[in-house]
């Protein structure tokens, strides 16, 4: 092992830099370079291994690249004909940027490395258009021009002659097989195992763990597990100044009916404008989830006593979500609608003239690419998107081919489920392990995802509907696991996810650097109205501030604009 703070390798008349790589082995006939680390303890660090693996089948090369855990790139230089490939990671923990120019290219787990090799910096049009119109960056532009992102769970070949090119994607859920039909209790049992399996795997002796117990299913079940393995774990929750955690008292409960430490960190509005300010610095964009700011305080004061998290993240998309199972019910009533309407001659002409409401005009024009694009979609008045300049639009079918998905055919309802769920999974859940694996990276913390882990995956994929959905509550199998170990009320109590209060951050200790942004872009204070809105340009203008670019026209015919 040789630690790589920056490396230099030819290919092929141009020049690959590599910088800070934390593994590299070299032998006769290839470089292998890892960025970040992989809890696989039979994780073969031999870039002949690699160099052969490229050569097999693609379900083999799938397989061996599914089953990876932790935050990871991996680079691999051909000797022989100059190629370089990368291995980008499953989850999207750690991205890799990279930069291009006629003689070299560059790659980065790091943003400033790449951005300070551009003589001047300046807002990617793209890349901001996502960011305003989106939740989650899917595509391969970032904020600044030039400063590319590679995809997650690709493999990708690298040369000077065009941008990277995508071979294959992988970690994608797989489709539904028939199965032998198995109880609950068997169900219950077998992932319990899967995910115990992949924290003994992910820890050696020796680590300081937490637990973010949010007071939810999904960060109980993973406290239970532990205790579960004797596991020697400090629950932690945040709790915020001016805001009541709705699930708080329940995260204390099930600490004390787990009989381990709990810790409630708060969160006061005095630190909030420099914890936004430290995240959109570490993320190099606005942060896209609230919570993240919560975050970054928590690995802050974890950072130095513990050297791994563990993260309930992924097992909504995975095990049942609310808005997998909203979908799925429009989905029916659609083609029910559409199955009785379809008996009329001329249905589609016939439709726009009938005197029916807006709701079952909806049902029935009901699209899936519409729906998926809408559920990762801020939420902007119709002002603002009235507004915006012409460069700022993006059609949902763009968006969608960016996505980690292969459903071909949309047809039947486990086929359009399943391509909600793909989506989702590489835009939200992908985004959210970014962001928190990139701020827990720089506390010196490594994050712990077992629902994320490939066997614990695949096998929710293979869940019957009825144990996905469930009739009154989703997560049924999980519930059911979590009444194993915690009084079997606390597994129904309302769920809010991880809520945070950014609507009073903005209008309180965040309202100055929403200010300053509205000026800065020169857009009207009305548009700070809206939260999204509001949160978006507050972290363009942060990193403007820091990379001294200049603002990017974002209305229509901004020469005439007035601000208010």
């Amino acid at each position: 092992m040789q630690d790589s703070t920056q490396q230099l390798f030819s290919a092929a008349g141009y020049w690959l830099r590599v910088s800070g790589a934390s593994l590299y082995r070299e032998d006769e006939q290839a470089v292998m370079i890892l960025y970040g680390y992989i809890y696989n303890a039979d994780f073969n660090t031999g870039p002949a291994f690699w160099l052969e693996l490229l050569q097999q089948t693609t379900p083999t090369l799938t397989h061996e690249l599914n089953r990876l855990d932790g935050a990871y790139n991996l680079v691999l230089f051909n000797k022989a004909d100059g190629r370089c490939s990368v291995f980008t990671d499953r989850l999207g923990g750690q991205r890799l940027y990279y930069h291009q120019n006629n003689t070299e290219l560059w790659l980065s787990t790091e943003f400033s490395v790449i951005a300070d090799l551009l003589p001047t910096k300046n807002f990617d049009t793209n890349g901001v258009m996502e960011t305003l119109h989106f939740r989650w960056l899917t595509g391969t532009d970032t904020a600044v021009k030039n400063v590319k992102k590679m995809p997650h769970a690709a493999v990708m070949q690298l040369s000077l002659s065009h941008s990277p090119v995508t071979i294959m994607r992988f970690g994608l859920l797989p489709a539904k097989v028939k199965q032998t039909s198995k109880s609950m209790a068997e169900h219950v049992e077998h992932v319990q195992q899967l995910i115990a399996d992949n924290i003994v795997a992910s820890i050696t002796p020796g680590d300081k763990i937490a637990v973010l117990l949010s007071g939810g299913v999904d960060s109980a079940v993973l406290l239970a597990i532990c205790c579960y393995l004797q596991l020697d774990v400090v629950a932690i929750t945040p709790v915020h100044e001016h805001h009541d955690n709705p699930e708080l008292e329940t995260a204390k409960a099930f600490a004390r009916e787990m009989g381990v430490e709990h810790r409630v960190i708060p969160i006061q509005n005095a630190d909030i404008t420099q914890l936004f300010s430290e995240v959109v610095q570490q993320l190099a964009s606005a942060p896209r989830s609230h919570s993240a700011l919560s975050l970054q305080l928590l690995v802050k004061q974890l950072s130095g006593e513990f050297n791994k998290v563990l993260y309930g993240e992924g097992a909504d998309t995975l095990f049942g979500s609310r808005a997998v199972k909203r979908f799925g019910n429009r989905y029916n009533k659609h083609r029910a609608v559409r199955k009785v309407l379809n008996w009329l001659p001329g249905v589609n002409t016939v439709i726009p003239l009938l005197p029916i409401g807006t709701k079952v005009k909806a049902l029935v024009n009901f699209d899936t690419n519409t729906a998926i694009a809408e559920e990762i979609a801020l939420t902007l008045s119709e002002d603002i998107y009235s507004s915006l300049a012409n460069t700022l639009t993006l059609q949902p079918k763009t968006l969608l081919q960016q996505f980690n998905t292969d459903v071909a055919l949309l047809d039947g309802f486990d086929a359009n489920v399943r391509m909600l769920k793909q989506s989702l999974f590489s835009t939200d859940v992908v985004n959210h392990f970014y962001e928190l694996y990139t701020l827990a990276s720089a506390a010196k913390i490594q994050l712990v995802s077992p629902f994320a882990c490939w066997p614990v995956m695949s096998y929710a994929a293979q869940l019957p509907d009825a144990l996905y959905f469930g009739e009154q509550f989703v997560k049924p199998v999980l519930r059911a696991l979590g009444e194993k170990f915690y009084t079997a009320e606390l597994m129904y109590l309302p769920k809010f996810g991880f809520p945070v209060p950014h609507k009073y951050w903005l209008s309180e200790p965040l309202k100055p650097l929403t200010q300053q942004a509205a000026e800065f872009f020169n857009v009207p204070n009305s548009w700070l109205d809206n939260a999204e809105m509001a949160w978006t340009l507050a972290g363009l203008y942060l990193l403007a501030k820091q990379w001294h670019i200049s603002p990017l026209p974002l209305m229509k015919h901004v020469a005439g604009a007035v601000r208010n």
